[in-house]
C-alpha cells in the first residue's frame, strides 16, 4: 500500500488505515481505479467514515480529510489553504469529477503539495454545505453539486466553483497555490472577509415585520407566470417536481376554488406521472428530467423527492378522485417497501443515476432503459412495446426510456402485469448503488406522506409502515442527549439539525392523525419543544444549526425540501390546533412575524410558510380538520361514497338541531345529540360543502365555527 503522492506517512498512520480496509464487512468494493493487484493502491483517512459518499473517496490518491476541526487545525499547522469538495452518494457529476480528478495521481500530487483537502457529505452535514454553496452562489449566480471550494485555514472562502474538467481544475488548483506563497495572500484574505460577510448577510439578514395579507395571492400569480401549459411544471427547460409549489396549488384551491391553480397541479402531475421521469416498471420517480415533457431523467431517486410526491399524489387524489394518480402512489409504496426499506423498518436514503452497462462500465440511466428487442423478449403483449414508447427514438445513448402517452387511456391491470414482467427481468441486472445510510429528516418526511396516504386511501397497512420507520428511527437515533442526524455503519452521526427535529415531529403527528395512539402526538409535541429550545435565534427565528462554519447558520428558502423553520412553523400550528393551542399558536404567530418580511419581498420562496400563514390566521384547508384546539375532528373522505367521520373527545357533544351545512345531505336521520365517534355516509350537492358547528360541554358552548370544504365537482 503506497502513501499518498506528495505526501508521506509514518507506519504507524499506514498500519492504522490497513487495518481498517481489512476490518471492512465482506463483500467491500473499494472504489478506484488505481489497483495493484486486487487491492487498492491508495487509503486514506476517508477509510474510517460512515458516510457511504466518504467512503467512495477513501481510496482516492488525494489525502482527503472529513469536515471537523482537526481539518481545519492541520490547514493551520501546515500554513495552506483548503480546498473543501461537498457532494453526496448519488451525485452523477460528483462521480465524474472524482474520476477524472480525484483518482488521478497528477492531480492528488499538486492537492496533496499545497491544500488539506476536505471531503464533504452535504446530506450528513447540510448546514456546513449551505454556508459554502451560498458563498458558490453569491460568487456565480448559480451552485450546484460537486461544489468546490478554497478556504482560508480558518474556514472562510475566498474562491469557489462547481464541477471542474481536469486541466481547469489544476490551472485554477496551481494559480491558487503560487499566489498563496505569493503577494496575493493578502488579497485573498480580504475577498474571504468581503464573501464571509455577505454569506453572512444573505442567511441571516432580518426584516422588519411586514403585511402578508396578499403572500398567498402573489405566490400563486408567480407560478402562473412560469407555468408550463404544455408540459405541465414550471420551466420550459430541465423540469424539476418543485412539490412545494404542488402543494401550495392545491391548498390555494381549497381555500379559494380557483379552478386555474388546481389545473396547474393535475396538469404537471399528470404530465409526471407519464413521463420516463416516473419509473414506469419499478415505481417512484427520479430526481428531474433534462427536458421539458419529462421523458428523460437524471437517473438517481432520492428519499424526499418519493416523500413529497406521496403527498401531492395523494392531496390530489382526494380533490379530483384520479384513478391514475392512486395507481402512482401504490406503485411507489410497493417501490419503497422493495427496494428501499431497512429490515427494522426505517427509508433508505437514495439510488444512484449509474449502474454498470453491459460491457461492465458504469453508465448513467443503464439499469432503466429497455432496447425495445429486450423488452420484446420479457412481455407477454409485444403491442407494450410501443405503449411504454420503446419503439420510439432514444433521447440518451444508453437506450429508450419507457414513458407513457400523457392523458391517452390503458387497461392498468393488463400493463401492469407487463411492467411486473419487466421489474422481474430488470433486476437481474447490475443496481444503482443504493446509499443505506438512515436520515432522520427524510424519514421523518417519508413517514409523513406514508401516514397521509394511509388516511387518504384507507390502509391501515401504511400507517403500520409509517410506524414501523418511526420506531426504528427512534431506537437507531434517538439518546438521552437528543435525536442524531443520520444512522450509518452500524453507528448514529452528528447531532440532528432542525429539519430533522421538524420533519420527524411532523411524521409523528401525521401517524397519529392517521388513527395511530395519542404517544405520536406527544412525541411530536417533546421534539418541538427540543427544537425551540436548541435552535433558538435572535428575533425569533430558529436556526438550521448553531455551530456552522461562519456561526449559526439561517436558511434562506424552501428549496427542493421545505426549509427546517418553515417546517417548524407548519409544526407549531398544527400542533395549536390539537391542543394546547395557547403555547403553540403564541410560538407560531412570533416565528411568522419574524418571517413576514422574508414573506412579503418573495412568497415564492417560502411557500411553505405561505401555506403555513394561510392556516395558522384563517385555519385548515383540508379534508381533515380540528375544532377547539384538538376536541373535536372532521374528517370528510372518498370511497364507495363519500363518508363524513365526527370525532368528539369525551365530554364534548353536538346538538345536531344546530348543526347547519350546505353542498352536504346526510344518507339517514341524525341522532339527537352527537357524541363519541360517527362516520356519517353523506351526498355531496357542490364542490363547496359548508357546516356551521357548536361543540358543546355539561358546562359551556364554544362558538360556533364555520367549516368549508371544496373538492372537485
Amino acid at each position: 500500500m503506497k502513501p499518498p503522492p506528495g505526501l508521506t506517512r509514518t507506519p504507524t498512520e499506514q498500519q492504522e488505515l490497513t487495518a481498517a480496509l481489512a476490518a471492512k464487512p465482506d463483500g467491500y468494493v473499494p472504489r478506484t481505479h488505481l489497483k495493484d493487484g486486487d487491492g487498492p493502491r491508495y487509503i486514506n483517512r476517508l477509510i474510517f467514515e460512515a458516510s457511504p459518499y466518504l467512503l467512495q473517496h477513501a481510496h482516492n490518491p488525494v489525502d482527503w480529510w472529513p469536515w471537523g476541526d482537526a481539518a481545519l487545525a492541520e490547514a493551520k499547522r501546515r500554513d495552506v489553504p483548503i480546498f473543501l469538495s461537498a457532494g453526496y452518494a448519488t451525485c452523477h457529476w460528483c462521480h465524474v469529477m472524482e474520476e477524472e480528478s480525484f483518482d488521478n495521481e497528477e492531480v492528488a500530487d499538486l492537492l496533496n503539495r499545497n491544500y488539506v483537502a476536505i471531503k464533504l457529505d452535504r446530506e450528513q452535514r447540510p448546514d456546513v454545505d449551505q454556508v459554502y454553496i451560498t458563498a458558490t452562489s453569491l460568487q456565480h449566480r448559480h451552485a450546484g453539486w460537486p461544489n468546490s471550494a478554497w478556504l482560508l485555514p480558518d474556514g472562510r472562502p475566498f474562491h469557489t466553483g462547481t464541477y471542474f474538467r481536469k486541466p481547469h481544475f489544476m490551472q485554477v488548483l496551481s494559480a491558487i497555490t503560487h499566489q498563496w506563497s505569493g503577494d496575493k495572500r493578502a488579497e485573498f484574505e480580504r475577498f474571504a472577509a468581503s464573501l464571509s460577510e455577505a454569506v453572512n448577510t444573505a442567511l441571516s439578514r432580518p426584516k422588519p415585520q411586514a403585511d402578508i395579507t396578499h403572500a398567498a395571492r402573489n405566490a400563486a400569480e408567480h407560478l402562473a407566470q412560469s407555468f408550463n401549459p404544455v408540459n405541465g411544471g414550471f420551466s420550459n427547460g430541465q423540469q424539476f417536481p418543485h412539490e412545494g409549489n404542488i402543494l401550495f396549488l392545491l391548498d390555494r384551491y381549497r381555500r379559494t376554488g380557483d379552478a386555474d391553480v388546481l389545473e396547474m397541479a393535475t396538469h404537471s402531475l399528470e404530465e409526471m406521472t407519464a413521463g420516463g421521469f416516473h419509473d414506469q416498471v419499478g415505481g417512484g420517480f427520479h430526481r428531474y428530467t433534462v427536458d421539458e415533457n419529462w421523458r428523460t431523467p437524471h437517473f438517481e431517486k432520492m428519499l424526499y423527492n418519493q416523500a413529497l410526491l406521496i403527498r401531492c399524489y395523494s392531496e390530489c387524489f382526494e380533490l379530483t378522485s384520479n384513478p391514475r394518480f392512486q395507481r402512482t402512489v401504490e406503485r411507489l409504496v410497493q417501490y419503497l417497501a422493495r427496494d428501499m426499506s431497512a429490515p427494522d423498518g426505517a427509508f433508505y436514503t437514495a439510488e444512484d443515476a449509474d449502474s454498470l452497462d453491459g460491457s461492465g462500465k458504469l453508465e448513467e440511466g443503464a439499469f432503466y432503459v429497455w432496447p425495445p428487442e429486450e423488452a420484446r423478449e420479457v412481455v407477454a403483449d409485444p403491442a407494450t412495446v410501443a405503449v411504454l414508447g420503446l419503439n420510439k427514438p432514444p433521447t440518451i445513448e444508453a437506450g429508450p426510456v419507457p414513458h407513457l402517452t400523457p392523458h391517452e387511456p390503458y387497461d392498468a391491470e393488463t400493463l401492469d402485469a407487463e411492467l411486473e414482467r419487466l421489474r422481474v427481468a430488470r433486476d437481474s441486472r447490475p443496481r444503482p448503488l443504493r446509499d443505506e445510510k438512515i436520515i432522520t429528516g427524510w424519514n421523518g418526511l417519508m413517514i409523513r406522506g406514508l401516514a397521509q396516504a394511509a388516511a387518504t386511501f384507507d390502509r391501515p397497512d401504511w400507517r403500520n409502515m409509517a410506524e414501523a420507520a418511526a420506531n426504528a428511527v427512534l431506537d437507531r437515533l434517538e439518546s438521552p442527549e437528543g435525536l442524531h442526524r443520520i444512522h450509518g455503519g452500524g453507528i448514529a452521526l452528528e447531532q440532528a439539525n432542525l429539519s430533522d427535529y421538524a420533519w420527524l415531529a411532523q411524521g409523528c403527528l401525521a401517524i397519529h392523525d392517521a388513527g395511530g395512539a395519542e404517544t405520536w402526538h406527544a412525541k411530536a409535541g417533546d421534539l418541538a419543544a427540543t427544537a425551540l429550545e436548541v435552535f433558538a435565534a435572535d428575533l425569533g427565528r430558529l436556526a438550521l444549526t448553531q455551530d456552522g462554519p461562519l456561526g449559526p447558520v439561517m436558511e434562506l428558502e424552501d428549496g427542493a425540501i421545505p426549509s427546517g423553520e418553515s417546517s417548524m412553523l407548519e409544526l407549531l400550528t398544527d400542533l395549536s390546533k390539537r391542543g394546547g393551542g395557547d403555547v403553540w399558536g403564541a410560538r407560531a404567530h412570533l416565528l411568522l412575524n419574524a418571517l413576514s418580511g422574508h414573506l412579503a419581498e418573495m412568497p415564492v420562496a417560502r411557500l411553505v410558510a405561505v401555506t403555513t400563514a394561510e392556516k395558522l390566521t384563517k385555519g385548515d384547508s383540508g379534508l381533515q380538520r380540528h375544532l377547539q384546539h384538538g376536541r373535536a375532528r372532521l374528517a370528510l373522505r372518498r370511497g364507495a361514497g363519500w363518508t363524513l367521520t365526527i370525532t368528539l373527545n369525551d365530554g364534548v357533544y353536538i346538538e345536531t338541531a344546530s348543526l347547519k351545512t350546505r353542498g352536504l345531505k346526510f344518507d339517514t336521520p341524525l341522532p339527537r345529540e352527537l357524541t363519541g365517534t360517527h362516520s356519517l355516509p353523506v351526498k355531496l350537492t357542490g364542490p363547496e360543502i359548508g357546516l356551521n358547528i357548536q361543540l358543546c360541554t355539561d358546562r359551556l358552548c364554544f362558538a360556533t365555527e364555520n367549516v368549508v370544504f371544496r373538492v372537485f365537482p
